[in-house]
């Protein structure tokens, strides 16, 4: 139990960091709203 909770722990950190790690990049496109998407086509 204490396994499972560790890895969830671990899954959440790694996505938190590779979101961070996009925005600093300036890869920032996930965080589109659908109108900016809809008005940039």
């Amino acid at each position: 139990m204490r396994i499972i909770f560790i890895v969830m722990i671990v899954s959440v950190l790694s996505i938190l960091a590779f979101k961070y790690a996009d925005q600093s990049l300036g890869g920032g496109e996930i965080m589109a709203s659908p109108m900016e998407l809809s008005a940039r086509n």
